[in-house]
């Protein structure tokens, strides 16, 4: 299980502290700062704790079925014609043609 080393610091213009995390795989590289909003020490703890929890309660239960991406709908453009079916479409557009001025 990946450990995050957190350090809370003060931020010396506004006298907050933020938080930062870093890298489980390299302790040196810091992976997330967040803005110097919290008045305490104890809220910065608080506020990166429920952080993780609303991260955590976003994830899906492990039981559930994967989501599946919603096909998009094909345009006519896409739509490939065969070379065999482009003959018969002039033909049935021909009769549907003749058959306009044969009423009209």
């Amino acid at each position: 299980m990946a450990q995050f080393r957190v350090e809370f610091v003060v931020d010396q213009a506004t006298g907050k502290y933020l938080a930062e995390l870093y890298n489980p795989d390299n302790q040196q590289e810091l992976m997330v700062r967040t803005e110097a909003i919290y008045a305490s020490q104890a809220a910065a703890v608080i506020g990166l704790v429920q952080l993780f929890k609303d991260a955590i309660l976003k994830f899906p239960s492990p039981d559930a079925k994967p989501r599946v991406q919603a096909k998009q709908k094909r345009r006519r453009t896409d739509r490939k014609v065969s070379a065999k079916k482009r003959p018969a479409r002039k033909a049935k557009k021909a009769k549907k043609a003749a058959k306009r001025r044969k009423h009209a």
